[in-house]
């Protein structure tokens, strides 16, 4: 880092402090001449004594030294001294380190190509591909920046979503040959009125000459470019800004996501399924690739496919379906080979996020019915039939000696704790609650929102009004995702039982992705399929969804609309480290004549989901959750962990501790604290700083056996904000220095930016403290000794 350096020069003379200029100063000068005047009439009148014409001059020319002093004396000479400082104003330079400065043209239009090709190396092809960055190097030379210092200091910023000093040159001062700007262009956004302001203030008082912006344009975070042009204008700062990169639209084929469900059983078919986007791709074709391995194992290419893009540069999803019979997690990525021309090649690789957990046990599920409706008999025969669910069937209805239908056939109701802990899930289709014990409801509230179990209501015409009312259920429809509405019984009575026509259901936009309603490997698949369903006739009426439900159907009847919007028909939310979901219709069996696949494809995923807090973790005494799998730097996560002891009771601990890995490799520990009213369960924040997976990890000691593990993953996922917009943006440069009363130039062009910046140093003029020339022995000795000899000569003439 060079210094600084301002020019001074010092200047000195002598000043009149008193009467020193103006009409002071005439009359001064006047009386004085009088004084002067009236001194020789009187000595040349004089009549005492015996003077000779020679001591007569003599006694005048003392009066004229003493009244001369005096005068002086009165007028107050002092030494003035005087520092002239010329400040050198700043010329800044701003240096764009966003990530889209690493992109590598290849500037495919020949006007582009030619003014690169007169700025890059010799040895580089622009067609070939050269980085922004390296472009801005090569312009930021040490030429270039010694003839910006020819005439103002110069300073040089790299800025992104920061900003930071790179270099500094005095005023007619060469750079150093050879020297390099050492730019990152690893900024995940662009905040270009971050770095004017910083900039700017950096420079203190001197005055600023020119803002000098090298950047492809892509300004995407902070104050918008109209502000940033206000800013400069109010200070009089001309902004000179020099476009880099391609103007045309480049060849990228991207990965955009990749979607695989986080649990599945052995044995069962699976998606993956990839998302590609692209620009400069119409109609050509990219080829894509699954790898598959175990945790920690080696990869191997298990599928390939083809993908051709459309005219509009979009793609069908590529899905692969997979089936693994061994148990475990299983890491799956998706590669798109890179096409020769492609600008980006680190996007063609995304990997499933968290791994696909292979499950090696059945889902267990308590079904209870109320009476033998159509929903609770195909469900029963479907649970049954499919190999992935251990069920066992409780109707209610049915004579007490009757024997059971399931895969496990009971007796009697679970009605105790350690009875209804075996299962993962409890499905209530329409139940009788006289028929449940007085604290069946607490239990399985119990199960869900403590150890991570699965609950779901289906409404039906008999009990669901009496299940809003009963004391038994109370704590049932406490963790259900949806409010009663008191309204409700007018509602149905005004409707009747029965209804002769059928209404479409209707899947909010936001639920399309939701993995129970999931029909196809793209929002615009499963919307479509929703539409063939049979729509529903009778439906529980709710008030709205709880803050924290997630609403997945609703009424498409205009006249099944309340203050919250269209009457809910489902809902799903979490509880606790378990999940709940409300199912408002008992038409859903009717859907299985339009599509018997897409029947059971609906209730297999709803079980799915809400037994995945329990397959997770729950069984163990430990289990640790995010409130999401995915982040970006800088964002905050919420973790839950549910702890138990030996005896599986709530942990009593004040803080819990858990190990952190972070994608450098160094591990931590975070604390959580208990909470509040919620025996075995603590929370915590974690500030996600770099990207890469976050491994987070609970151990509970065992007094027997091997302690008890709770693993938790989250992916930090950077921002693709700089990669939305590739190609070189001049409008907003060019209007930018419009604003200012700068100017824009082209790559080539950059080194006429120096002739266009003025020299704005100014001289600053500082006054020293005045020394008296007059008040010192000298000149009261000089004022003395005159007295004293025109009094001795008065004296000896006899004049006194």
């Amino acid at each position: 880092m060079l210094l600084l350096s301002d020019t001074s020069r010092v200047e000195e003379h002598i000043e009149l402090a008193r009467w020193s200029s103006g009409n002071e100063l005439v009359a001064g000068v006047g009386l004085t001449i009088l004084l002067l005047l009236g001194v020789r009439w009187l000595y040349r009148h004089e009549q005492r004594g015996r003077m000779s014409p020679r001591a007569r001059t003599a006694l005048m020319l003392l009066r004229y030294s003493v009244l001369l002093l005096m005068g002086l004396i009165a007028l107050e000479p002092v030494r003035a001294r005087y520092l002239h400082r010329t400040i050198d104003a700043v010329t800044l330079v701003l240096a764009d380190e966003s990530a889209s400065m690493g992109l590598a043209d290849r500037y495919r239009g020949e006007a582009g190509a030619r003014r690169v090709a007169a700025v890059a190396p010799s040895d580089v092809d622009p067609a070939a591909g050269i980085t922004r960055a390296a472009l801005v190097r090569r312009i930021a030379s040490s030429e270039w920046l010694g003839e910006l210092s020819k005439r103002n200091r110069v300073r040089v910023f790299g800025f992104s979503d920061r900003v930071r000093p790179l270099a500094e040159l005095p005023a007619r001062t060469a750079a150093p040959p050879g020297v390099e700007l050492a730019i990152e262009p690893v900024g995940a956004a662009t905040n270009l009125g971050l770095a004017v302001r910083e900039a700017v203030e950096a420079a203190g008082g001197a005055p600023v000459a020119g803002v000098v912006l090298l950047s492809d344009g892509c300004i995407n975070a902070g104050e918008p470019i109209e502000a940033v042009g206000q800013y400069l204008r109010s200070r009089q700062i001309p902004l000179f800004a020099v476009g880099v990169g391609d103007p045309s639209e480049p060849v990228n084929v991207r990965l955009v996501e990749v979607t695989a469900p986080r649990m599945v059983f052995k044995d069962d078919p699976f998606n993956i399924t990839a998302f590609l986007g692209g620009e400069g791709l119409s109609g050509r074709s990219v080829d894509v690739e699954l790898v598959e391995r175990t945790a920690g194992g080696q990869g191997r290419t298990v599928a390939q496919r083809s993908a051709r893009a459309r005219p509009d540069g979009s793609f069908d999803p590529v899905v692969f379906e997979r089936r693994v019979s061994r148990p475990g997690d299983w890491d799956y990525e998706v590669r798109v080979a890179p096409l020769d021309d492609e600008s980006i090649v680190s996007d063609n690789t995304r990997t499933v996020f968290p791994a696909v957990r292979v499950l090696d046990d059945k889902m267990r599920v308590l079904l209870v019915g109320g009476a033998p409706s159509y929903d609770y008999r195909f469900l029963a025969r479907l649970l049954i039939r499919d190999r992935t669910v251990n069920v066992s069937c409780w109707l209610q209805s049915a004579d007490r000696r009757a024997v059971r239908e399931g895969t496990t056939v009971i007796d009697h109701l679970p009605s105790t704790r350690e009875e209804l802990l075996k299962y993962d899930a409890v499905l209530l289709v329409d139940p009788n609650p006289a028929e449940l014990p007085a604290d069946w409801g607490l239990l399985v509230a119990s199960l869900v929102s403590e150890y991570g179990g699965g609950m779901l209501y289906v409404a039906g015409r008999k009990y669901t009004t009496e299940f809003f009312r009963s004391p038994r259920t109370a704590p049932l429809a406490e963790i259900l995702p949806v409010a009663r509405d008191p309204d409700s019984e007018l509602m149905l009575n005004d409707l009747g039982i029965y209804q002769r026509k059928s209404w479409p259901v209707v899947v909010p936009d936001a639920a399309l992705t939701h993995p129970i309603l999931r029909m196809a490997d793209d929002p615009a698949g499963t919307r479509a399929q929703w539409a063939l369903f049979e729509g529903v006739y009778w439906h529980y009426p709710v008030r709205r969804e709880k803050p924290a439900a997630s609403v997945l159907l609703r009424h498409s009847n205009p006249r099944m609309v309340n203050s919250s919007g269209p009457h809910i028909l489902m809902a799903a939310q979490y509880v606790g480290s378990g999940r709940s979901a409300w199912l408002g219709t008992d038409d859903i069996w009717r859907w299985r004549r339009v599509s018997e696949g897409s029947f059971n494809r609906f209730w297999i995923q709803t079980l799915r989901y809400i037994v995945e807090g329990k397959l997770a973790g729950s069984r163990n005494r430990a289990l640790l959750l995010a409130d999401r799998d995915r982040c970006q730097p800088g964002e905050s996560i919420t973790i839950t962990a549910r702890l138990l002891d030996e005896a599986y009771k709530p942990l009593a601990n004040p803080v819990a501790e858990v190990t952190v890995g972070l994608p450098s490799g160094v591990t931590r520990t975070l604390s959580l604290d208990a909470l509040e009213g919620r025996p075995g369960y603590y929370q915590g924040r974690l500030v996600a700083e770099q990207p890469g997976p976050i491994r987070l990890s609970v151990s509970l000691p065992s007094a027997v056996g091997e302690a008890t593990t709770a693993t938790c993953d989250v992916s930090v996922a950077p921002s693709d904000l700089e990669m939305r917009s590739l190609t070189l943006r001049r409008e907003p440069l060019i209007e930018l220095a419009r604003q200012t009363g700068g100017a824009y130039y082209e790559v080539d062009e950059a080194g006429r930016v120096s002739e266009s910046i003025e020299d704005r140093s100014q001289t600053i003029v500082v006054a020293e403290r005045p020394r008296p020339i007059w008040d010192n022995a000298w000149v009261l000795a000089a004022l003395v000794g005159l007295l004293s000899v025109e009094w001795a000569a008065r004296r000896a003439l006899n004049l006194l």
